[in-house]
Order: structure tokens, then C-alpha cells, then sequence
């Protein structure tokens, strides 16, 4: 069983509990602040963030503004371009 650690957005506490589902997503609730939110695994949020990267690549930025833009390390950055085939 793999078991994931979620946070509140809100408040930051860790006292989450199920809380139902929507379109087909868990729905998660804090008991500290009641706030309640659909929380996307970090694999789909970091595929989405290294698309970004890879199209301010295509578009020739360069390293330290892909970085500013996007969050990601510019050793991150440097890797991707390293496996990225030639043009």
C-alpha cells in the first residue's frame, strides 16, 4: 500500500481526512480549518511544469529565465537539454 502525506493549502496542517469525490477525484478535507480541496499527485503537476520547460527550450530562452518562469532547477535544466535529441 503506498501512502501519501498531504497538506492543507490553507493552513498547512497535516489533519486531512477523505471527504467524498468529484469527476472522478478524491475530495480532501482538513479538520483543523475545514477547508476542503482535490489534491493532483506531484507526478502530474512536475509532467506538466517540464512541458513548459521543454516548450521555453523550443523557444530558445535561456536557462536562467526558464527558471525564473517556471520554478524549476537550472541543473534540472541542463540535464533536459543534454537528452533532448539535436534539431
Amino acid at each position: 500500500m503506498v501512502y501519501t502525506q498531504h497538506f492543507c493549502a490553507k493552513c498547512g496542517s497535516d489533519q486531512i481526512r477523505r471527504n467524498g469525490h468529484s469527476q472522478g477525484h478524491a475530495r480532501y478535507q482538513c479538520k483543523a480549518c475545514r477547508h476542503q480541496a482535490r489534491f493532483e499527485p506531484a507526478a502530474v503537476a512536475k509532467a506538466a511544469q517540464y512541458a513548459q520547460v521543454d516548450k521555453l527550450l523550443e523557444e530558445r530562452n535561456s536557462q536562467r529565465s526558464i527558471v525564473r518562469a517556471t520554478g524549476v532547477s537550472r541543473m534540472t535544466i541542463a540535464g533536459r537539454i543534454k537528452k533532448k535529441p539535436p534539431l
